[in-house]
């Protein structure tokens, strides 16, 4: 895998897949996404909306890097955070829920028991379900960027115009 990663550029456990079949290497996602986290490999955007896996001891890497890393991974791939007693559910797109939870791991929270990482689904196990809240709003505000949610807010008003027949229109100066 590090010799496909290293000359390839490969940036999801999808293309990382397909290119161990066509070397006759055959594994399922869930022991790939395994296999990235025991060896260190994260996903590091290198362009605008361009990832590629690189190889970082990320332990290593001070608090506040860390902390700006996880930042960077909720907001380009965590889609929604909820929580109920004392779990909190963090979705990401599909491939990137080992990544997140490994940062989430590494930050070694007080409040956080532990994470468990799917395909796109982290679940993270919350100490005091009192808790909570203080981490589930921790994970929103890293998600959100700023003017996120006015941006939101306005798409959804002008699909409401839209789905009420009214219509906005520009007026122009003569």
């Amino acid at each position: 895998m590090r010799e496909i990663i290293d000359m390839m550029g490969i940036g999801d456990q999808w293309h990382l897949l397909r290119e161990l079949k066509r070397r006759g290497i055959t594994t399922t996602q869930a022991t790939i996404s395994r296999d990235l986290h025991e060896m260190g490999v994260v996903k590091t955007r290198v362009a605008p909306g361009v990832y590629v896996y690189k190889y970082e001891v990320l332990g290593s890497l001070p608090k506040s890097i860390l902390s700006q890393r996880l930042k960077i991974m909720f907001e380009n791939f965590v889609v929604d955070v909820c929580g109920t007693e004392n779990l909190i559910l963090v979705k990401t797109s599909p491939g990137n829920a080992s990544g997140v939870a490994s940062l989430i791991d590494l930050m070694k929270f007080d409040e956080v028991l532990g994470t468990i990482a799917g395909d796109d689904t982290i679940l993270v196990v919350i100490k005091d379900k009192h808790k909570r809240k203080k981490i589930e709003a921790k994970f929103i505000s890293l998600w959100k960027k700023e003017g996120k949610e006015e941006e939101l807010d306005n798409t959804s008003k002008k699909a409401q115009d839209i789905k009420m027949g009214k219509r906005r229109t520009a007026v122009r100066n003569p």
